[in-house]
């Protein structure tokens, strides 16, 4: 089961689709539930949503992190990215160039296979994470990380939005 935990962003609705649509079993809360339920959380994966908030206002993410990174396995998508970025001590910069809808390549290096993948993602941010810490940082680019993967703490997170759909067609009404 999944707990996903809405930051109020018009992509959770796709979010929350992609996984019912795979048949998984998801509880959904906003940022004002209750603080006694952090201490009932039975879902075995949390999802940190995206939002337009900034990480200052991650009080209650911040608050199931403490109680369960390690424990429970954690997927940060975009705002969420931050959050859990911005707990394990790297640093929250604005970016000078606001990507929002935006098609960017991103090369990966898989080092299991020893081999460089590129993938073409949808950025909709106008903040990023930049660290040299101990954490497996999947991509770079100047040192800004667009996905953080750690086993021991079971959390991978990413700055872009993979549940975007992106149209190269222009349309007139």
């Amino acid at each position: 089961m999944i707990l996903f935990l809405d930051n109020f962003d018009s992509f959770s609705n796709n979010i929350i689709k992609k996984i019912n649509f795979k048949k998984l079993k998801i509880n959904c809360f906003t940022l004002n539930i209750k603080n006694f339920y952090i201490n009932l959380i039975i879902e075995k994966i949390i999802i940190l949503g995206p939002g337009p908030n900034n990480t200052i206002n991650s009080n209650l993410n911040t608050i199931v992190l403490d109680k369960y990174i390690g424990k429970k396995k954690f997927l940060g998508i975009c705002l969420g990215h931050q959050i859990i970025s911005c707990y394990l001590n790297y640093k929250i910069l604005k970016l000078n160039n606001v990507f929002h809808g935006q098609l960017k390549k991103i090369i990966f290096f898989i080092n299991k296979y020893k081999i460089f993948i590129i993938k073409k993602i949808i950025f909709y941010n106008s903040l990023s994470c930049i660290g040299y810490y101990r954490i497996n940082n999947l991509s770079k680019n100047n040192f800004e990380l667009y996905i953080v993967n750690s086993i021991i703490l079971k959390i991978k997170s990413f700055q872009f939005h993979p549940e975007s759909v992106i149209s190269n067609k222009n349309f007139f009404i």
